[in-house]
């Protein structure tokens, strides 16, 4: 008989949550390198203490020698949570206990919970952002592909879900292609903001780490690789409201791209339509259903993530110099937007992949909606005789009574004698090519292809092996249980 284990979170179901997160980054989240994370900034602590000699180089020594969550005692440690009602303390205790007697005497020497916590999240949602930023450059680089590959098919531009004017897929693309270039920017400008340590002590004074408080401060932000801070922010978190915000914008704006090719998948439509493959079941009652679950799931994740930023923005209301409401309010709202993010990252590098254009169908409507999606041209071409604002009225008039007949537009113009006595029908047909009233499609998508190329140019792209993410899977030890 097969054992289970009880999974209440649906990113941690056995069978559900590949629609939810990812592997990756559930092993970034998976408490064993939480408390790993804890235990590295107390190494860091300690080693920059050794450095100025604030505590002994072997004492030093010994705690990093120690500092491995796989040699500390897991059980004790649950026991010493349920029995302090401490987060931090039954781990130290558990440290303190294999370290020698006078090393376990300088651990957390000067430091408050939260300089320790903070920065470890810190930690963790850098590596949640190696992968956001490695998954943004992937899905770029798929964006660019396809926005060249589709640079001069001509489709009809929708407006308030209506048929309006002729464009460009092209344009379409180069429109998702340049709002998620602008969220790569984001993404650079909150890491500028996010990644800082914290270590100021009980009330952000530093008291208790002396006189060499300061250069303490710079020697153990540059031992994690973070930036110093002006000051405390254990009362500050709008580095972590910005954050969530950054995660919500990046997911609507990938939603969209999503929900965009769900509604042109609609089978009166039929122009784009996300991956399938045979035996993909779309409905258990209903065996033609070809659903676009994928980029639903993409807007669901959206939604999730956004439901989030509204407790990182509560979390900006803290009380004094340090109040732990607003850091359990994170510690939930964190993870769970990071998690949907990666989630949506993968499933959206999926779709635009493996995604289909159905060329004819975008063609044929075309066809079919010409010449009432050039009526905007026609206007202009018939006002040049007739006045613009006559012209106007009459192909308004017009118009109406095609869509309300159903009779064509170019038959019921000439029936007008205004028409039939200044313009062929030849003329006409000329003047609303669709084709040929696609503005500056071309030219502004090829503008926008080439200034995010630019600026691809100009970065690096983080590695697509996992293994070089600093996370610990696949390095030795790595403890983390999927």
């Amino acid at each position: 008989m097969n054992t289970c284990t009880p999974n209440s979170h649906i990113v941690d179901s056995r069978f559900y949550s590949g629609g939810y997160t990812t592997i990756e980054a559930r092993r970034i989240f998976c408490d064993l390198r939480r408390y790993q994370h804890w235990l590295d900034v107390e190494v860091a602590l300690a080693q920059a203490q050794a450095e100025l000699d604030i505590i002994p180089n072997a004492a030093a020594d010994n705690i990093a020698q120690n500092a491995r969550i796989c040699l500390l005692d897991l059980d004790g440690i649950r026991q010493g949570l349920q029995f302090t009602n401490h987060s931090l303390m039954p781990l130290l205790e558990a440290l303190r206990k294999n370290c020698e007697t006078e090393a376990g005497q300088f651990i957390h020497f000067g430091a408050t919970t939260q300089d320790i916590q903070d920065t470890a999240q810190v930690l963790e949602l850098r590596n949640v952002l190696f992968v956001v930023e490695r998954d943004l450059h992937h899905i770029i680089n798929l964006l660019l592909q396809r926005t060249r590959q589709y640079r001069d098919l001509v489709t009809i531009g929708r407006t308030h879900s209506q048929h309006a004017l002729p464009m460009t897929i092209g344009l379409k693309m180069a429109g998702w292609l340049d709002e998620v270039w602008r969220n790569v920017e984001r993404l650079e400008q909150t890491k500028e903001r996010l990644l800082v340590s914290q270590l100021f002590g009980g009330v952000g004074t530093m008291d208790a780490l002396g006189e060499k408080a300061l250069p303490l401060l710079e020697k153990f932000s540059a031992q994690l690789g973070l930036t110093v801070p002006h000051l405390a922010w254990h009362a500050s978190r709008d580095r972590f409201a910005e954050y969530l915000s950054t995660l919500a914008m990046i997911g609507g704006s990938l939603a969209r791209i999503a929900d965009e090719i769900r509604c042109l998948a609609r089978n009166e439509i039929h122009e784009m339509e996300e991956p399938f493959h045979h035996g993909k079941i779309g409905s258990s009652t209903m065996p033609h259903k070809r659903n676009p679950e994928l980029c639903e799931q993409v807007v669901v994740l959206s939604k999730l993530i956004t439901s989030n930023v509204s407790l990182g923005y509560e979390g900006l209301i803290c009380e004094h110099e340090r109040d732990y409401r607003s850091v359990r309010l994170e510690w939930a709202a964190l993870t769970d937007s990071s998690l949907y993010t990666c989630g949506l990252l993968a499933l959206m590098k999926d779709i635009l992949a493996n995604m289909t254009v159905h060329e004819q169908r975008v063609r044929s409507n075309v066809l079919q909606a010409g010449p009432l999606i050039s009526t905007e041209a026609l206007m202009f071409f018939l006002g040049e005789s007739i006045g613009k604002q006559n012209a106007h009225t009459l192909v308004y008039e017009a118009s109406m009574q095609a869509v309300e007949t159903g009779k064509p537009l170019l038959d019921i113009l000439m029936k007008n004698p205004e028409i039939a006595k200044n313009f062929s029908k030849e003329e006409i047909q000329q003047s609303t090519a669709p084709e040929k009233h696609i503005g500056k499609s071309r030219e502004l998508t090829e503008q926008t292809v080439a200034f995010v190329t630019t600026c691809m140019q100009t970065r690096t792209t983080p590695a697509e092996d996992a293994a070089c993410c600093p996370l610990c899977t696949g390095q030795e030890g790595c403890l983390c249980v999927i």
